[in-house]
């Protein structure tokens, strides 16, 4: 199926009147409801403006031929031409013109209230839109596309012509805001997709097409003015007086001009009769638009699952790392672990020679008088870890601790804590037969984050022999 540049083509360069033929009927839908809503409703000033349009189109052939959305123009030359007969009508009648729209406007109010609230601002806001945002919106609304074929028309996959069109809908939703019509971006799609195109009167196309290339081939002929006025003169009741001097003046050349009319009906029937046909080429070509941007979709998403599986092995390459760290954590701990027994050996050689008495040989007991809590280990804190640690100490007949280690610990990260505290307490020291000895005792230490404000708590178990030492 040939696009709008070719058949424009086929029109200047072969004076293909089929072909024009074939672009009015594309777009007088079109250019009719934008004339509609630029004459606020009036039917008959709206069929001036679309056959101006089309004849200007027709003049402007060879020119207009590299347009790649001929909708634009078209929307273009509509305003244009309406706001000019606008001027012309109103210095003529300027009251009963705003007679008739304020009666028209008030018997339609019954319709779509959303449509009405947008229509007499719809193609200013339009007029405002850069040419990429207003020919999206012309293919999708106003043309009735789907997504697949406005990208196919401006050249992007499906993908970017939804987003293109979405944007463009913003924007516009944005310039109707600034102009007092508040709504959703959805309600004014909706509003465009059901009101923005009202159906030509039967036959406009015909007489479009006739007029149009009446005209056109009477500016080529050296006669245009003339003609055109003709042309244009005889379809408008205001001005048929003038049209009829005309014709009297032109008489010859309107015969001339009604033969190629009816060989145009001729034509323009035989194009109707194979319409069904178009249609169905016209499915097939969105079929193939859709597939087209389903086989693009897809080398998409190979390429992202390419680079995902990129992403998976960099993945795995660290926590491969992070478990070789690991295992290199634990190893440390083992050793740590190691060097604590021997120091905690060492500890108890280097006190053999002090003489400490057991618990149970004691007139009276070791009582702590001083004591400071161990500080948690933040990184056990944090992970939400407790522990129990059994500290072994001499405490001597002065009351001081001379000796420290961790007899045993459900946790080796919390011994250090625990030790540091322990040699800092004070004791009244143990008495045997009326005097103050050295005494071994054991010392459980809990750490719990069982307090409101997360400190630690210190659990003072009984004090023990050192050589009775339970496990908990």
């Amino acid at each position: 199926m040939n696009d709008d540049a070719e058949l424009l083509r086929q029109y200047a360069e072969d004076h293909a009147e089929e072909a024009f033929a074939e672009i009015v009927r594309r777009h007088v839908d079109f250019v009719y409801s934008a004339a509609l809503r630029q004459m606020n409703g009036d039917a008959h000033l709206a069929r001036d403006v679309t056959q101006l349009v089309f004849a200007a189109l027709a003049r402007k052939a060879s020119k207009l031929a590299g347009h790649r959305v001929l909708a634009g123009w078209l929307f273009v030359s509509t305003r244009f031409a309406a706001a000019k007969l606008v001027r012309a009508e109103r210095r003529r009648h300027a009251r009963e013109l705003e007679a008739h729209i304020m009666g028209k406007l008030l018997n339609e109010s019954g319709g779509n209230p959303e449509w009405e609230r947008v229509r007499p601002v719809l193609d200013d806001a339009l007029g405002e839109l850069a040419e990429a945002d207003r020919e999206a919106i012309f293919l999708r609304f106003f043309e009735g596309r789907d997504f697949a074929e406005v990208g196919a028309r401006l050249r992007l996959n499906e993908n970017t012509a939804r987003m293109r069109v979405e944007r463009a809908l913003d924007k516009l939703h944005g310039l109707l805001t600034r102009r007092g019509v508040t709504s959703t971006t959805g309600a004014l799609a909706a509003a465009l997709a059901n009101q923005a195109v009202v159906a030509a009167p039967a036959g406009l196309a015909l007489s479009v097409t006739s007029a149009a290339l009446t005209s056109g081939a009477a500016a080529a002929g050296g006669a245009g003015l003339v003609a055109a006025t003709v042309t244009f003169m005889s379809t408008t009741k205001l001005q048929i007086g003038i049209a009829s001097a005309i014709a009297v003046a032109g008489m010859s050349g309107l015969a001339v001009q009604h033969n190629k009319s009816e060989k145009l009906e001729a034509e323009l029937a035989s194009l109707r009769a194979a319409n069904t046909q178009l249609e169905e080429l016209r499915a097939e070509n969105r079929r193939l638009a859709r597939n087209a941007a389903e086989a693009e979709r897809l080398r998409s998403d190979d390429a992202e699952l390419a680079q995902l599986q990129s992403e998976a092995a960099g993945l795995k390459q660290i926590l491969k790392a992070r478990a070789e760290a690991a295992d290199f954590k634990a190893l440390e701990a083992s050793a740590l672990a190691l060097v604590a027994s021997q120091r905690q050996e060492s500890a108890r050689q280097a006190v053999d020679g002090e003489k400490t008495k057991p618990v149970d040989q004691l007139d009276r007991l070791p009582r702590p008088s001083f004591r400071t809590p161990p500080v948690y280990p933040y990184e056990m804190r944090r992970a939400g870890i407790t522990g129990k640690v059994i500290v072994s100490l001499i405490v001597d007949a002065n009351g001081d601790v001379q000796d420290a280690f961790p007899a045993k610990s459900t946790r080796p990260e919390f011994e250090s804590a625990a030790v540091e505290a322990v040699k800092q307490w004070k004791f009244d020291a143990g008495v045997k037969g009326g005097r103050f000895v050295n005494t071994r005792i054991e010392q459980t230490i809990a750490f719990s984050l069982a307090n409101p404000d997360g400190s630690t708590s210190v659990e003072m178990g009984e004090l023990k022999a050192a050589d009775n030492i339970g496990w908990f």
